[in-house]
C-alpha cells in the first residue's frame, strides 16, 4: 500500500487549525489563572511559602509579636532558637506603625520570662539567619504568653559577616594602621629619658586617686546636694524668670539714679570722718565714763535679788502692788496701820545719831522690859560689810 503525500483537503486543514487554537487558549488560560493567584498572594519567592511540619506548627503551639529594628536578612519561615534549639518559626514580616513586626509561632511548653531579649544571629556562613531568644540576667516574674509583644528595647541583632568584613576593611584600609609606626614612634620619644618623671607622675596619680577615694562620700553628698538644689531651682523657674525678668529695669533705675548713690557714700564718708575727730578728742572722757558707769552697773547687779521686789512698791508707795486689790474696793479703801510706839523702836528711828541714842531704850528697861523683847540696837548691830555671805552694797572703787 501506497502512502499518498499530495496536498490535504480543506477539511482537514480547518480541523487542525482548529485544534491549535484550542490548545494555544488553554496555554493562555492556565498562565493567566497562575499569574493571578501569585500576584494576589503577595509572591516573595520560595523562602516565604508556608511549610507544613517542623516546630511551631504543632497544634496548641503560641504566638508572639517582636519588634526588630531591622530585620537584616531574615524571612519567613525562619528557625527561632532559645538556648541553641529550635522551638519555633517565623510566620510572617510585616510593618505596623513604620515598625518591622515578626510573627512568631512556638512549640507549646515554652517558658519564657515578660522580658525575654530577641535577637537575630546567623546560623551559617552562607548567610541564613535565625531569631534567638534569650531570657535576661534578671527574668521578670510575669511570664511571656501568647499574643504579648516583645518592643524594640527587648530587641537588637548579632553583627553580620557582612558587616564584620565590612569593618575590617575599613580598619585595614582607611582606619590608620599606616600611622602606626609613627604613633609607636611619638610614644617612644615621650616616654624615652623621662622614667623618673613618670614614675613621679603615676605616684602623684596614685595619691589623687587614693584621695578621692577616701572623699567619695563627700563627694556623693555634694552631688546629691547639687541634685536638690536643682531641683529647688527648677521648682522656681517661674520666680527666676520674673527676677531675671524685672532685673533689667532695676539696674536701669540703679544706672540713672548713681549721682544719690555717689553723694550717699560722699555724706557717709564725711559723717565717718566727723565722728572718727569728735571719738578721738573725746577718748579720755568716753573712757571714764564707761568705767564710772560700770561701777554703777556692778553694784545694781548686786542688788539685783531686791530690785525687783522693789519695782512692786515704787509706783504704788506705800501699798505694794499685789496688795492693791485688797486695799481700794469699789469707793472704799481697806487700810490696816501697824504702829510700833514702843521706847526701844522710836530710839533706833528717831534718836539713831543724835546725842540721845540709847536713852530711851534705857529708860524702857529700868521700867522692867526685857531686852530680848526689845527689837535689836542699831548701834550694836554688826557692819553689813563683815556679815555673813558678804555685804548688798559694796563701796565703788
Amino acid at each position: 500500500m501506497t502512502g499518498s503525500t499530495g496536498p490535504k483537503s480543506p477539511s482537514a486543514r480547518s480541523r487542525h487549525s482548529r485544534g491549535w487554537a484550542a490548545r494555544n487558549a488553554r496555554r493562555v488560560g492556565v498562565l493567566s489563572a497562575a499569574a493571578l493567584m501569585l500576584s494576589s498572594c503577595g509572591w516573595r519567592g520560595i523562602a516565604n511559602v508556608p511549610l507544613p511540619g517542623g516546630p511551631g506548627t504543632v497544634d496548641g503551639h503560641s504566638t508572639i509579636y517582636v519588634q526588630m529594628p531591622e530585620t537584616l536578612g531574615l524571612n519567613a519561615n525562619s528557625r527561632v532558637r532559645v538556648s541553641d534549639v529550635f522551638v519555633g518559626r517565623v510566620r510572617a514580616i510585616e510593618l505596623k506603625n513604620w515598625v518591622p513586626t515578626l510573627t512568631v509561632d512556638l512549640n507549646p511548653g515554652i517558658n519564657l520570662p515578660r522580658n525575654v531579649q530577641a535577637k537575630i544571629g546567623q546560623t551559617s556562613l552562607l548567610g541564613a539567619q535565625h531569631l534567638e531568644l534569650d531570657p535576661p540576667a534578671d527574668p521578670s516574674p510575669k511570664p511571656l504568653r501568647n499574643g504579648d509583644t516583645i518592643e524594640l528595647k527587648n530587641s537588637s541583632a548579632y553583627p553580620t559577616i557582612e558587616r564584620t568584613l565590612a569593618g575590617i576593611s575599613g580598619i585595614l584600609n582607611g582606619g590608620g594602621v599606616p600611622n602606626v609606626e609613627k604613633i609607636q614612634s611619638e610614644v617612644y620619644n615621650i616616654l624615652n629619658g623621662r622614667a623618673d618623671q613618670i614614675k613621679e607622675f603615676l605616684h602623684r596619680l596614685d595619691t589623687f586617686t587614693d584621695e578621692i577615694n577616701q572623699q567619695r562620700e563627700d563627694i556623693t553628698r555634694a552631688i546629691r546636694s547639687s541634685d536638690t538644689l536643682l531641683k529647688v531651682v527648677a521648682d522656681r523657674n517661674d520666680t527666676l524668670d520674673r527676677v531675671l525678668t524685672e532685673t533689667p529695669p532695676l539696674i536701669e533705675h540703679f544706672n540713672k539714679t548713681q549721682d544719690l548713690f555717689s553723694n550717699a557714700l560722699l555724706a557717709l564718708g564725711r559723717l565717718s570722718k566727723a565722728s572718727d575727730t569728735t571719738l578721738s578728742n573725746s577718748n579720755a572722757n568716753l573712757h571714764t565714763n564707761l568705767a564710772t558707769l560700770q561701777r554703777a552697773l556692778k553694784q545694781i547687779a548686786k542688788t539685783s535679788p531686791n530690785l525687783v521686789p522693789a519695782m512692786k512698791l515704787l509706783f504704788t508707795l506705800p501699798f505694794p502692788i499685789d496688795n492693791i486689790p485688797k486695799v481700794i474696793r469699789g469707793d472704799y479703801m481697806n487700810i490696816s496701820l501697824h504702829l510700833d510706839l514702843t521706847l526701844s523702836a522710836i530710839d533706833n528711828g528717831i534718836l539713831t545719831g543724835t546725842g540721845l541714842s540709847g536713852m530711851a531704850r534705857a529708860l524702857e528697861q529700868s521700867w522692867g522690859r526685857d531686852p530680848a523683847t526689845m527689837i535689836p540696837d542699831v548701834r550694836f548691830t554688826p557692819n553689813p560689810a563683815n556679815a555673813p555671805g558678804g555685804p548688798r552694797i559694796e563701796r565703788g572703787e
